[in-house]
């Protein structure tokens, strides 16, 4: 993959602090995220953090805005933001459970749930469910755990199951929701937001491009 860099963006400019999921679910996403940011005429710098870190950064003022939220993003983060307009993706939101139980959440008596710490969508379905565990490592700790007998089920969107070899053998994969995924920027670079969404859709041409080989 190559890209040229434009002029647009000059070496002295400052950069865009942007929180990036930890941990990184694609390797080298970050990487070429800086380079069509660049090729869109912005400086970026990625932050890796968890996601319900990155909400309280954004709303302290540490970094300017973040790589993938949902519409809740903007509810909850306590700041004015802008929300970019080109999404960043489209995925599932899945129930991982074994083959032969429930396929709803609906359906769940005790069963304890793995959910993303600080994933608004997953932490919001399971709000009235007792037997939630909050997992601050993301998928990879999520899935480790189900594994482990340690939860019965987890909540996880399509991309990331995708990047963890999709759901291990005894488990199904049921869909519960579809999920816009956009990026965000503190409203006071409302003014970036063309180059923003520019990059982002270039991100994306890449990533369908490598799909396809």
């Amino acid at each position: 993959m190559s890209f040229r860099v434009l002029p647009t963006a000059q070496a002295d400019e400052p950069c865009l602090k942007i929180a990036f999921p930890e941990p990184v679910q694609s390797e080298g996403l970050d990487h070429f995220y800086r380079l069509v940011m660049r090729k869109a005429g912005l400086c970026v710098e990625t932050v890796h953090m968890p996601n319900a870190r990155a909400l309280m950064a954004v709303r302290h003022g540490e970094v300017d805005g973040v790589f993938a939220g949902l519409d809740e993003f903007g509810e909850n983060v306590g700041v004015p933001v802008v929300r970019g307009t080109v999404p960043v993706g489209n995925p599932d939101g899945l129930l991982v459970i074994k083959e032969g139980g429930v396929s709803a959440l609906s359906a769940l008596t005790n069963e304890t749930v793995g959910a993303w710490q600080g994933v608004l969508w997953s932490e919001g379905m399971m709000e009235n469910y007792p037997h939630v565990v909050l997992v601050p490592g993301g998928p990879e700790m999520m899935m480790e755990m189900l594994l482990k007998g340690r939860i019965d089920a987890m909540l996880i969107n399509g991309h990331s199951l995708g990047v963890l070899g999709g759901a291990p053998e005894g488990y199904v994969a049921s869909p519960i929701a579809k999920l816009a995924v956009y990026s965000w920027l503190n409203a006071k670079h409302e003014a970036l937001l063309p180059q923003f969404d520019e990059g982002t859709k270039m991100l994306r041409e890449q990533i369908s491009e490598l799909r396809k080989k």
